[in-house]
């Protein structure tokens, strides 16, 4: 934007309607930068209305922490849900379980419903199960089936015990569910194949047995009951497992007791059933194919496959990822109408800057200004104050992003921190957008400003 004083007769010339006063040449004097002159006029004509820039400023604010707040606390979201299937095995992980007639372990089971159970035997799963597909799935690296009893089993060490859930496993299990043996071992398949009595005890559960003592080589007493027998089995520590970190199930894994499947067949259970087969392959995307293969393998025990259950750590991970988007949308909706109703505060007060301006306009036209130039100043002035506040506002985004990660965590998820997710492309996401609502609002008050005839602007007083 150059303007030039065309007349020696004028020693200076009134700036903007600033009352700056700037001195002039005989022949003419040009300002230059017109991006930075056009910035710096803009900051001025805001800063000398205060209580209204601050006022505007407030819903471009609003609304931009409004978004970050929701991308932060929907990627959150995303991030549990990746945790918890890392924490689980991983996405190659595919579980298959069976139907909801289970016998029911650790109580007295009916002849009828004994006899429900014995006609949908081919919609429960068995060991044999385990075993063809351990030695047909050819993308599997580990296969591992494992059962449970229903209710805590009394296990001591000396004078102290501790009521535990008990686990019955194959080889494997460590590598199905990502987690690691601390101390000693996990029992192995020849273990699992003579049913040994040997076992694997949970962190928590090493701590409450054997305190600060070496449990590996140590002896527990499991005590347990089958209908209405009651019995104990002794059984030798070989391994502790790693300590699971905070989360919804962590004192059920760290309280855990873990033995061979064929010992607590025989000497728990009594029977062969299993309550879930783990398989595990090298990559996700193989996923899909080994799902094919589960399934043409168990057909041949059970008529009808699809009266199983099955789950794979993809779809979790898809599901979670359209609740997140969902989530997304319908609170960014929300947000996204905070940011349209502080485009309409820019409008407002662009409009009124305008009114204000009639004069100075009129004088810059009869001085040469150009359209393009007075429609650039205006749109300037609204992304300054579009772009102050969606700067301010992502910074007041963050801080709210972690205010609302602690309300989730305190009322919904207590157990476990619920992460604020705060990534450079939402912030750009959300500033960016503050800018165009700002240059869009600002589009009509800076067309209005442009159009203006020089003689009607001198006209007016104001």
């Amino acid at each position: 934007m150059d303007l030039r004083l065309l007349t020696d007769a004028a020693p200076t010339i009134l700036y903007c309607g600033l009352g700056l006063t700037l001195a002039a040449p005989a022949a003419y004097v040009l300002l230059a930068g017109a991006g930075r002159d056009a910035v710096r006029v803009g900051l001025a004509s805001l800063l000398r209305h205060p209580l209204r820039t601050t006022l505007t400023l407030i819903g471009v604010i609003t609304g931009v922490a409004a978004v970050v707040a929701v991308i932060s606390v929907g990627d959150g979201t995303r991030v549990i849900v990746l945790d918890e299937v890392a924490a689980t095995g991983g996405t190659g992980i595919i579980e298959i379980v069976r139907d909801e007639w289970r016998r029911q372990a650790g109580t007295t089971v009916t002849k009828r419903i004994r006899g429900r159970a014995s006609r949908n035997r081919g919609k429960r799963l068995e060991y044999r199960d385990y075993e063809n597909l351990n030695m047909m799935l050819t993308r599997a690296t580990v296969v591992c089936a494992e059962d449970e009893s229903r209710r805590g089993m009394l296990t001591q060490h000396g004078d102290r015990a501790k009521e535990a859930p008990m686990i019955g496993a194959t080889a494997g299990y460590d590598r199905v569910y990502n987690w690691r043996v601390a101390n000693g071992r996990l029992f192995s398949e020849q273990e699992v194949e003579h049913s040994a009595k040997v076992a694997v005890l949970g962190a928590g559960l090493a701590e409450d047995l054997f305190g600060g003592l070496d449990p590996v080589g140590g002896e527990i007493r499991a005590r347990h009951s089958r209908g209405t027998r009651q019995g104990s089995l002794r059984l030798s520590v070989v391994g502790v497992m790693e300590a699971r970190a905070a989360g919804s199930s962590t004192e059920a894994w760290n309280g855990r007791i873990i033995l061979p499947l064929t010992t607590f067949h025989k000497r728990i259970e009594g029977d062969t059933e299993v309550v879930r087969i783990r398989a595990r392959v090298a990559h996700a995307d193989e996923v899909g194919d080994t799902l094919a293969e589960i399934r043409s393998v168990l057909a041949r025990r059970h008529e009808d496959v699809d009266a199983l259950h099955y789950w794979a750590a993809t779809k979790e991970l898809a599901t979670a990822a359209r609740l997140g988007a969902t989530l997304k949308l319908v609170m960014g909706s929300v947000a996204a109408i905070a940011l349209v109703v502080s485009g309409i505060g820019i409008m407002n007060i662009m409009l009124v800057s305008v009114a204000e301006r009639v004069h100075e306009i009129g004088l810059r036209k009869a001085m040469g200004a150009k359209h393009r130039d007075l429609l650039f100043q205006f749109l300037i002035e609204a992304s300054v104050l579009s772009l102050g506040g969606g700067v301010l506002g992502a910074a007041a985004g963050v801080g709210l992003g972690r205010l609302a990660a602690r309300a989730v965590r305190h009322y919904i998820k207590t157990d476990a921190p619920w992460p604020s997710v705060v990534s450079p492309s939402s912030i750009l996401v959300a500033v960016g957008a503050a800018l165009l609502v700002g240059i869009v609002a600002g589009a009509y008050p800076a067309s209005c400003a442009a159009r203006l005839s020089p003689i009607d602007g001198l006209r007016s007083n104001h």
